[in-house]
């Protein structure tokens, strides 16, 4: 009887294991990891420290959010950045310079949160004082 009660369990193991080896595990934190790794990969310059670069202007970028309805999140300023960040790495860029931020009400938004930069190519060494 005992011997018997292990080959079922044996069996019930076995059954469960090999029901589960078609399993994926998926998370988001590839493209979490991605967009944090690649933020931080892109400093922000004020126009006077950008001047002292021989940087490259790479072009616009610009991040936007709607908060339609009371209860949805606000979007962050901080949110925004990383979303502008993001873009001018893509670009090809390491540098970011923001040029405006502002939240204001817009058509079907409680809410609306818009920022303005611009992307650049910025090198190591400062080039001028």
């Amino acid at each position: 009887m005992a011997n018997t009660r292990k080959v079922i369990s044996l069996l019930t193991v076995t059954g469960i294991v090999a029901g589960c080896s078609g399993l994926e595990f998926r998370t988001n934190i590839g493209p979490y990891t991605e967009s944090r790794l690649v933020s931080a990969a892109v400093e922000i310059y004020s126009p006077t420290e950008i001047s002292r670069y021989d940087a490259v202007t790479l072009g616009n970028v610009e991040a936007t959010a709607c908060q339609e309805r009371p209860d949805e999140p606000v979007a962050s300023r901080a949110e925004l950045v990383r979303q502008m960040k993001m873009r001018a790495h893509r670009l090809g860029g390491n540098g970011l310079v923001i040029e405006a931020c502002g939240k204001t009400t817009l058509g079907v938004c409680q809410t609306y949160i818009e920022c303005h930069g611009t992307a650049y190519s910025v090198p190591q060494r400062q080039t001028r004082p």
